[in-house]
């Protein structure tokens, strides 16, 4: 104890002067945007290097479930192209959006505002907004990016927002996620006179100009009713897996400044 009180005692001038820069640069960095954002692509930045290089490995041990998965992928594409009967679900008959490939290098399932990691950035044509596919379902949406990095919202996030239909009645609603279980969402503002079903599926809606429209979401499983408001909500089962890391397909459209510009008053 004696040895400390000599330590501080000697260099007091050094640490308070330590002290003062640290209080100085966290009031600037909380205050300044510009320093704030410096601040938060550097950690974005770092934190995507560290998770690039450690789930180098994860994906190499996980190497068969990707194969398996991308195999069913293909095997559902395949049967939907030979099919005459009915067109692809899933494939876009124009240019309006742009496909990038690439891998999940980090995904967080336990917190109240989950986050995912990209290995693809701005240098990849990539930009905040853009829709974020995984092989079974929506993942999220494009939130900040850096060169060679993305940041996702995904749908397990107290601030996600994303439109969905029931894909049997052609209803929509808003698909938001309140916590708790990574693996369940919920569909609410449905009008209280559809009959839904436990196993109806939803899918992305056709209005979005985030997502292709008819990319699967997740699954009714059960319905509860606001009578006062005359609507209902869902709960659903997510057709992605969070806890898995995974290679994405991220959409960007090409007429959203289009589409923005005409919705203007």
């Amino acid at each position: 104890m004696r040895n400390i009180l000599r330590f501080i005692i000697r260099y007091r001038v050094a640490s308070i002067l330590i002290i003062i820069q640290i209080l100085g640069l966290s009031i600037t960095y909380r205050n300044s945007l510009i320093h704030h954002t410096f601040f938060w692509e550097r950690v974005l930045t770092s934190q995507a290097r560290w998770h690039n290089f450690t789930g180098s490995w994860r994906n190499y041990f996980d190497l068969r479930n990707i194969n398996n998965a991308l195999q069913k992928e293909n095997t559902i594409l395949r049967r939907e192209l030979s099919s005459r009967s009915k067109p692809p679900s899933n494939i876009v008959d124009s240019l309006q959006f742009q496909w990038t490939y690439g891998d999940i290098l980090y995904s967080s399932i336990n917190l109240k505002n989950n986050l995912l990691i990209l290995n693809k950035g701005e240098n990849n044509g990539l930009t905040p907004g853009d829709g974020v596919l995984g092989s079974q379902g929506i993942l999220g949406i494009v939130d900040k990016t850096s060169s060679n990095y993305s940041r996702v919202i995904p749908i397990i996030h107290s601030e996600s927002r994303i439109s969905g239909i029931i894909k049997r009645t052609g209803h929509f609603g808003t698909i938001i996620w309140q916590g708790g279980n990574e693996t369940e969402a919920q569909i609410i503002d449905l009008p209280l006179e559809i009959n839904l079903k436990s196993g109806d599926e939803v899918v992305t809606d056709p209005r979005s100009n985030i997502f292709p429209s008819g990319w699967p979401i997740g699954r009714v499983m059960y319905t509860v009713s606001d009578s006062s408001n005359h609507t209902q909500s869902a709960i659903i089962k997510l057709f992605v897996d969070y806890r898995k890391l995974q290679p994405a397909y991220i959409v960007t459209n090409n007429l959203k400044l289009e589409y923005q510009k005409i919705i203007q008053p």
